[in-house]
């Protein structure tokens, strides 16, 4: 994730060109950054599941798919929990990432490459499961709703959803201001809370767009899909969390320690 690099609100987010993105950024991308698999991550810089106890309790047995898995750090901290895991990305730059982690670790993960779009077709027909997780992937789909509704129809009634995101405020511009009294004092500036800005990446020769949605979006694909909100949360970051680099460690001195940067969102089928 990124913030403070605004684009054009409305920019075409496609799976050909986010593929070749990470493809080419994942070498440096998991030079520079470090994710544990000591504890579930929910975004950079902030406290995992360890502080935050957010995920529902599921039994030794239970089964869950990680979507834009990465490293797949994630699931490796869940099938030490004893749960069977899948896990997907678009990427096979960051599988190849995902299997050295797993055989590291010696966790059963089970690795396959599709995008948010069209992951369904790759599962088989009738699978279903208790989970489903994504941590910092739905801000690169192109119809966040549609994607919601597909995650329900392979999980169990009664099954939960955990969704972390960039929040919308996180995509405004920083600005250093001066005060009446002389001195200086950072803020961060939103044309529109309800259109944030897209943080556009023209990199590494592939071109993403990373897009934050306000809450109240996200709320109605949620209800839409037929999923209860369970918990919402905002977190502040910390100095040492499960998720990070040096660039963020930096930023969580002024700027992630006032605004947050990610939004959590807990779900249950009903």
């Amino acid at each position: 994730m990124s913030g403070g690099n605004a684009g054009m609100t409305g920019d075409k987010i496609n799976d050909k060109d986010s593929r070749a993105y990470w493809d080419a950024l994942s070498p440096e991308y998991h030079r520079i950054t470090r994710i544990s698999c000591a504890d579930f991550h929910y975004g950079p810089q902030i406290p995992g599941e360890e502080v935050l106890r957010i995920l529902p309790e599921l039994a030794a047995g239970a089964t869950a798919l990680e979507l834009g898995c990465g490293g797949a750090q994630n699931s490796v901290w869940l099938a030490g929990k004893g749960l069977r895991c899948d896990a997907f990305d678009i990427s096979e730059a960051q599988l190849e990432e995902a299997r050295r982690v797993t055989e590291k670790h010696g966790a059963e993960v089970k690795l396959f490459r599709a995008s948010l779009s069209d992951f369904r077709k790759e599962l088989g027909k009738g699978k279903k499961y208790d989970l489903l997780h994504s941590s910092h992937a739905m801000e690169f789909a192109a119809e966040p709703g549609a994607v919601v509704r597909e995650m329900v129809a392979v999980m169990r009634k009664g099954g939960w959803l955990m969704i972390s995101t960039v929040h919308p405020l996180y995509n405004g511009e920083w600005l250093d201001l001066e005060t009446d009294g002389g001195g200086t004092t950072t803020g961060l500036f939103l044309t529109n809370y309800f259109t944030p800005p897209d943080d556009v990446r023209d990199e590494y020769g592939g071109h993403v767009v990373s897009r934050a949605h306000p809450v109240s979006a996200w709320f109605g694909w949620f209800r839409a899909a037929g999923l209860s909100v369970e918990d919402l949360r905002e977190p502040a970051a910390v100095g040492r969390a499960p998720y990070t680099s040096d660039d963020w460690a930096e930023a969580a001195r002024e700027h992630l320690a006032a605004v947050p940067s990610t939004i959590i969102f807990l779900c249950r089928k009903k």
